[in-house]
């Protein structure tokens, strides 16, 4: 059986996470915006992933709820961050699913995803820090 590798575990989510907002962004600068926020939602997943890893030394569980991920640590998190991943989720279920998306799309303006995704990133560098 082959021995968890913890730091690099950590090293492979987090650097799949910056990658993530890389792309975050890029689909924000072609106006892909309901993806921006889906690569924003993946981004801040990979990180809290990183994050549970480094403090379980455990795999992260296979899951894309960023409040069941951020309830595996062991760190303060502020009542404002939770409650904006799990606003947060609403990027990753309506992004993909077909039946959500007609509306999403909609919803999915220009302001409203620079918002978002400037609350992703806010979140994503506070998670960072922790890291």
């Amino acid at each position: 059986m082959l021995e968890f590798d913890v730091e690099k575990t950590v090293q492979y989510w987090f650097e799949s996470a910056e990658y993530d907002i890389g792309v975050a962004d890029a689909m924000f600068k072609t106006k892909k915006y309901p993806y921006a926020l889906f690569m924003g939602h993946l981004a801040l997943e990979k990180l809290l992933k990183a994050l549970v890893v480094k403090t379980t030394r455990e795999h992260a569980p296979y899951t894309h709820s960023l409040s069941l991920l951020a309830s595996k640590l062991d760190i303060d998190i502020p009542q404002k961050t939770v409650k904006r991943l799990a606003r947060f989720m609403e990027f990753h279920f309506e992004a993909r699913y077909p039946n959500e998306q007609k509306e999403f799309y909609k919803k999915c303006t220009k302001e409203f995803a620079n918002k978002k995704l400037q609350e992703i990133k806010e979140v994503f560098v506070w998670l960072k820090e922790r890291l």
